[in-house]
Formats: C-alpha cells, structure tokens, sequence
C-alpha cells in the first residue's frame, strides 16, 4: 500500500466515522447550543475575556491587576454551565473526543505492534 492508498482509506474511515451516533449527537447538540442566542453571547463573552486574561498573562502583569477580568469568566462560566444546552453539547463533546482518542490509541497500537514484530 502506498501512501495515497493509505489516505484514501482514511478518508473512508472518516466518512464511516461520521456516520457514527456520537457524531450525529454532537452535530444535534452542537445546533441547539447554538439556536441559544443567549449561550452564544455568554460563550462570546467569555473567549473575547480568556484573550484578555491571556495577554495580561503572557505579559506576566500580576493577577491582581486582571481579577476582575478572572471573576466575570468564572461567573460567565457558571451561567453556561447551568444550561441544559451546554451541558449536552459538553456530554456529546466528550463521548466523540472519547470515541476519537479510541480509535487513534488503536491506530497506535496496531502500528506499534506490527513495527515490533518486523524488528
């Protein structure tokens, strides 16, 4: 097999993938989250406050200079948090990541031990 085989495969376990219940769950959840306007503005929020923190962070300014900035992203994210939309969006975010890092820890391992095995 050569590597343009091998990638062609892969796009073929990618359509196989997308056809899976954990992708279509976080495609559904994912669309609610969104139909949200209030979520939606919150989780703005809170990315445009994370830069800030951030640039204050990398500039190495005190904490204490920002905390203001540390104590509305902490309330920002308590209010998504509490949404049932964010909640689901988190569930199925999580059940695909698990299902992802399945499949390449079994990659990994499939490659790893044929590599043995020709040593």
């Amino acid at each position: 097999m050569d590597r343009i085989e091998l990638i062609v495969q892969a796009d073929e376990l990618a359509e196989l993938i997308l056809h899976l219940p954990e992708v279509r769950s976080y495609r559904a959840a994912e669309a609610r989250m969104e139909a949200n306007g209030e979520a939606m503005n919150l989780r703005r929020r809170l990315f445009e406050l994370r830069e800030q923190i951030a640039e204050f962070q990398a500039r190495r300014v005190p904490p204490l200079h920002y905390s203001y900035l540390l104590e509305e992203a902490d309330e920002l994210l308590g209010k998504l948090n509490a949404m049932p939309e964010v909640q689901a969006f988190e569930e199925a975010q999580a059940k695909l990541n698990d299902l992802l890092d399945a499949i390449s820890s079994r990659l990994s391992a499939a490659v790893e031990k044929r590599t043995e095995d020709r040593a």
